[in-house]
Order: structure tokens, then sequence, then C-alpha cells
């Protein structure tokens, strides 16, 4: 299982000795909506927006949190869901 580290929202653990800093919902965690469809959380993608400033796109930041992209177990579908609704998601 993999974690974000360094994220906005956070749980300490220990991890080869040293104490970081890691998301509250890791990577491949499969957890239950409340609709009580189970997901799979596949990677966490950061807000991001193009702006066009002096002739070229540049990316900027949206303070807040951050979107999941995370697949549907009973059908394979792939979307993205705020952190919102994954943080105090049951496991599955």
């Amino acid at each position: 299982m993999q974690h974000q580290y360094h994220p906005q929202r956070f749980t300490i653990r220990q991890i080869g000795g040293i104490a970081r800093k890691v998301g509250t919902v890791p990577v491949g965690s499969i957890l239950r909506l409340e609709a009580g469809t189970k997901i799979r959380v596949e990677a966490w993608l950061p807000r991001d927006y193009p702006v066009y400033r002096n002739g070229r796109f540049t990316k900027k930041r949206i303070a807040g949190g951050h979107m999941a992209q995370v697949r549907r177990l009973a059908d394979n579908h792939l979307f993205t869901i705020s952190d919102v609704f994954l943080v105090n998601a049951p496991e599955a």
C-alpha cells in the first residue's frame, strides 16, 4: 500500500523508525460510500487549473482538499471524487 507524504490531512505513523506525516486515506484502500458502493482509491490528484499569462499557460494550485481517482469495484468505472467523501468512509 502506498502512502501520500506531507498531505494537508494526516496521521503520524512510524515508517522505518521515523515518524512521518501520512495521508489519512492511503492509495489502495477499499472503502464503502454512503450509497453502499465499494470503491478503491487508486491515486491522489492535486487540484490544479490552467492560467494563461504573458502568452503561455501555467498551472495554479487550488487551496483546499484533493481529488482522489477511484475505481468502483462493481463495474470497474474510473472517476474522481473529493477527499471529503473518503475521510469518514468505513473500510469495506
